[in-house]
């Protein structure tokens, strides 16, 4: 199957051809970028077919005919591709089995036969739409563009052919969006250098761009189509929310404004629309445009005279001069007679006031909102009654519009006028809207309405986590009401918010914003953008959502609201939190029953209630709240800034205020919150950390440990220690041994006793980890503080009894007390492992001196010496050696008769004679060892590990026969 995999490394190079390059195509935005990329990508593939062909043959290397030979302008060789040859006769004949293995269903031999076509001429244009066509009927979506691509490239004047590929790229998108875009990208550039003026290819690169979020190369090409097809109203649409998408507005919307001026003088010029056959909503996508480069006035009087001309009164033009109000739309005609010319009008009063569209009138309204002229815009709202169902249906078709009404009446003083608009918006959103809940709270807010504008901010939160605005409303009010410790936490929410996402994703609507999402109402999207329908005037969300949370959830209490209604809600949470708990457990017990599939249940039900804790002041000092809240110390952010913003200066005040006061500060006998003892609570913490970390989710893992130990209700020494437990725990799980180190060194501070020596050693083995962790600079550094910090000790002991007569005495009396042995011998196998023998033996003497008859630090002694005298740096070798075998004696001759110890200390020194070369000596400890192990009811790991030792001592002495005996005799199939 060389062929095959011929095959596979010619589709990876195809693959290149059509892989995104970010860095490239991201400033890509004309046919020129793409033609360049695309022929990179096609050398690639022509080499990685070459070689291939290279590799089938046995040929030299040489370039593909008519590639890849650079020609100069005064060249007279051929230009463009060559002519493809005929395909040879059993080329052609193995084509023809190909096309009846496909149609009969066999794909696993028309893809062997297409391959051995291939490998014989890789040029073979049929061969590649072949195998395009297997790929696609075995689902193989991927490798079916591939091929398609380079059959289009075997034949790049054929426009069709590229267009098939990008059309192919665009239906199985789903599969790899990044990559067929941009795949879709080059087939259409490609399809436009075989035909510049292909207007299917530009449309296509032109969405594509769009969804790509190149918007300047996607309006570049919508103009350049409206060049031939001016008049087309699909492609001025498209142009025009192109336009609206882009940052850059005041650049790119005179554009679209200039393209629909251009159609609707056509279309006046030479056509009679009337009636509902008119494009009412192009009317209104063309005045927000207008709109959106702040000229009013322009606005209102193209609105005017494009509306006259849709109900049939284009004649009449000198209402183009009367711009002073809108009595050309009143529903009466008492303003309409002050106006001379209108006596003469041939017109019924259906074509006036009644014929204008709700929505175009409502734009009216906000646009002389926005010059001031109050009286004239509700003149227009008397026409949105509230209590009308009219109006309730009016908002539920054109959300954006209504909010953007509702905002401008809020702005110029009528709040109570907004909240009845934005109450009836919020009646038809099926979901809540954090947008329309913060506009509603500070409608509520500005009439005095304190508790239900709290409300509004709450509910606006609860909508939409990430709110800024809400927790910035929100802390004002505290602030006013000297609720300063809830404004502080609201406004180191906010800055958070601020520092961990950039640009928020809930960032308020600019004014520009909302121009644009009132121009997408409901009809309108279906005009524009019929794949995206808007529920209404919701926010701008992140590309992505982030894959962890920036912020706890935490309890809010309103502040504002009714004593006795706090009571309550604080009694239901109480309730609520002690059947979650009661809950959690009960998961917990059905998990050890074996119920594995509630885990992930269980970990979410735990997170509720975890970051319900947390998120609680009362149990953790104000820097580490602080801190918990955002990534930074967000005092320092703010002094940063330079208190340039109103919310950094709102924080940097309240912190001056309540920072000072310091700690929590707990009540007496205050051992549980809401029911449940803070033991428990510490339980849940560290069942919740640990189970983190077994589903591999490290940093949140590491983040739950450290509120722990951060609380003030955990700093006890036995918190203290089970929070650190669990710490290393998560550690190991996770595989990250620099914070076993860290856990270590802490338990070894804080723990002063030998077991916490053992501590380190034991974890630096657990983790899965190289030995430069156990064995590092400031892991030595650490231990040897410890280490001269006992000494010292030791020596202003030593002075106080110098005067005395029993110096050596009670000197040894007191190192025995004071040094700690295994943090001797800790030391000492560090450095050991660091081949640092001469300092190693140093420390394990001193052990030795303290200790003379543990077997550990005989072994540990033996040990140094064997392998500091085996160093080739070593002066005296023979001394060495017989210092380590006597140490190894003592060894062996320490510990008690009990035959298990035996069998491993004969083991042991089995093992040193067998690392000397000592054969003879090493094979009688191995049987003595086997003896022994026999004797104490044989360990069968043991017992394994002796006879392989001893296999392979009986090996390096050349006794092959022994050995081959003792394995069959030991050797269990």
């Amino acid at each position: 199957m060389s062929g095959n995999r011929g095959l596979d490394a010619s589709l990876a190079g195809c693959a290149n051809a059509q892989a995104l390059v970010d860095g490239s195509s991201g400033n890509a935005s004309d046919s020129d970028s793409d033609q360049e990329l695309l022929q990179h990508d096609i050398a690639k593939f022509d080499q990685s077919v070459r070689e291939f062909l290279q590799a089938q043959h046995g040929e030299p290397e040489t370039p593909f005919p008519g590639r890849g030979i650079a020609r100069g302008r005064g060249s007279r060789g051929a230009r463009g591709p060559r002519k493809a040859a005929k395909p040879r006769g059993d080329i052609t004949a193995r084509l023809a089995k190909v096309n009846q293995a496909f149609l009969s269903g066999d794909y696993s031999k028309a893809l062997d036969l297409v391959s051995e076509v291939i490998r014989i001429n890789a040029e073979t244009h049929q061969a590649w739409t072949a195998l395009s066509s297997i790929f696609r009927e075995q689902g193989e979506h991927a490798r079916a563009l591939s091929a398609m691509v380079y059959a289009a490239h075997l034949r790049p004047k054929e426009v069709s052919a590229w267009l098939e590929c990008a059309a192919f790229a665009l239906d199985t998108i789903a599969e790899a969006e990044a990559s067929n875009l941009h795949t879709a990208r080059l087939c259409y550039s490609a399809a436009l250098r075989a035909d510049p003026v292909n207007i299917e290819a530009r449309l296509g690169k032109a969405t594509v761009c769009h969804r790509q979020g190149h918007l300047a190369a996607a309006i570049q090409e919508y103009k350049f189509v409206l060049k031939y097809h001016p008049y087309d109203l699909e492609i001025v649409r498209k142009l025009a929310e192109a336009c609206i998408d882009n940052k850059n507005t005041e650049s790119a919307v005179p554009s679209a404004i200039m393209a629909y001026r251009r159609y609707f003088d056509y279309e006046i010029e030479n056509s009679a629309l009337h009636g509902s056959t008119a494009p009412w909503l192009d009317i209104g996508i063309y005045v927000e445009l207008i709109a959106a480069t702040g000229r009013y006035a322009e606005a209102i009087q193209e609105l005017k005279a494009l509306s006259r001309w849709l109900v049939g009164r284009v004649q009449e033009h000198y209402w183009d001069q009367w711009q002073m109000d809108d009595c050309e739309w009143d529903e009466g005609d008492e303003r309409r007679s002050h106006v001379p010319q209108f006596q003469d009008s041939m017109f019924g009063p259906e074509l006036y006031g009644l014929a204008l569209p709700l929505d175009l009138r409502v734009r009216l309204a906000i646009y002389r909102l926005r010059l001031g002229e109050e009286e004239e815009a509700f003149r227009h709202l008397t026409w949105l009654d509230p209590d009308n169902p009219r109006t309730f249906d009016f908002m539920a078709e054109f959300p954006f519009i209504s909010y953007d009404l509702a905002s401008e009446i809020a702005k110029y003083g009528h709040p109570q006028r907004a909240i009845r608009y934005l109450e009836l918006l919020r009646a038809t959103t099926e979901e809540p809207d954090a947008t329309l809940l913060v506009q509603l709270g500070r409608c509520y807010q500005a009439m005095g309405q304190q508790s239900t504008a709290e409300e509004c901010f709450h509910a606006a939160i609860d909508a939409d986590e990430y709110n800024i605005d809400a927790r910035i409303e929100l802390a004002n009010m505290y602030e006013k009401a000297r609720e300063d410790e809830e404004a502080l936490i609201l406004a180191a929410e906010a800055m958070a918010l601020k520092e961990a996402q950039g640009v928020p994703p809930n960032e308020p609507l600019t004014q520009d914003q909302l121009h644009k999402f009132s121009m997408q109402t409901d009809r309108g999207i279906r005009g524009i953008q019929p794949s995206q329908p808007r529920q209404g005037p919701r926010q701008v969300k992140p590309k992505s959502a982030p894959t962890t949370r920036i912020l706890p959830r935490r309890y809010r209490a309103k502040r504002f609201a009714n004593p006795d209604k706090r009571r309550q809600e604080e009694h239901s949470r109480a309730i609520k939190l002690s059947r979650q708990y009661e809950y959690v457990r009960g998961l917990k017990q059905q998990i050890k029953s074996g119920s594995t599939d509630l885990i992930p249940v269980w970990i979410e039900s735990c997170k509720e209630l975890v970051d319900d804790f947390r998120s609680l002041k009362r149990f953790y000092t104000w820097d580490k709240y602080l801190h918990f809240l955002g990534k930074k110390q967000l005092a320092e952010q703010a002094a940063s800034e330079g208190a340039s913003t109103e919310l950094s200066q709102m924080f940097e005040r309240l912190t001056r205020t309540l920072a000072p006061q310091g700690e929590s500060q707990m009540g007496p006998g205050f051992d549980n919150h809401q029911g449940i003892s803070f033991d428990d609570w510490l339980d849940l913490f560290l069942d919740y950390a640990i189970g983190l970390s077994l589903v591999h989710r490290r940093e949140e893992a590491y983040q739950v440990c450290e509120s722990a130990r951060d609380s003030t209700v955990f700093q006890s020494p036995q918190h203290n220690f089970a929070i650190h437990m669990a710490w290393s725990v998560c550690a190991i799980n996770t595989n990250d041994e620099e914070k076993c180190i860290t856990v270590a060194r802490h338990l070894m501070r804080d723990g002063g006793i030998s077991d916490s020596s053992r501590m380190f050693a034991l974890l630096s083995k657990l983790c899965q980890s190289p030995v430069s962790w156990y064995t590092s600079g400031p892991a030595q550094k650490f231990i040897l503080r410890q280490i001269k910090a006992i000494d010292m000790t030791y020596e202003a002991a030593n002075k106080n009894l110098s005067g005395t007569g029993t110096l050596d005495q009670d000197g040894a009396a007191t190192e025995k007390l004071n040094m700690d042995i295994c943090l001797l011998m800790l030391y000492g196998h560090i450095l050991f492992t660091s081949t640092s023998y001469t300092y190693a033996i140093g420390y394990f003497l001193r052990a030795w001196a303290l200790d003379r008859e543990n077997p550990m630090v005989n072994l540990s002694l033996g040990l140094a010496y064997v392998h500091y005298g085996l160093k080739r740096q070593s002066t005296n070798r023979q001394y060495l050696l017989l210092q380590g075998q006597s140490f190894i004696t003592l060894y062996v001759q320490s510990g008690g008769n009990e035959p298990r110890l035996q069998a491993e200390r004969y083991y042991n020194v089995g093992r040193l004679f067998h690392l000397l070369g000592i054969g003879y000596l090493s094979l009688q400890y191995y049987t003595r060892a086997l003896e022994a192990n026999k004797a104490a009811g044989e360990n069968k790991l043991l017992k394994d590990i002796i006879l392989v030792n001893q296999i392979i001592s009986l090996l390096s002495t050349n006794n092959k026969g022994l050995a081959h005996e003792l394995l069959v005799k030991n050797l269990r199939l």
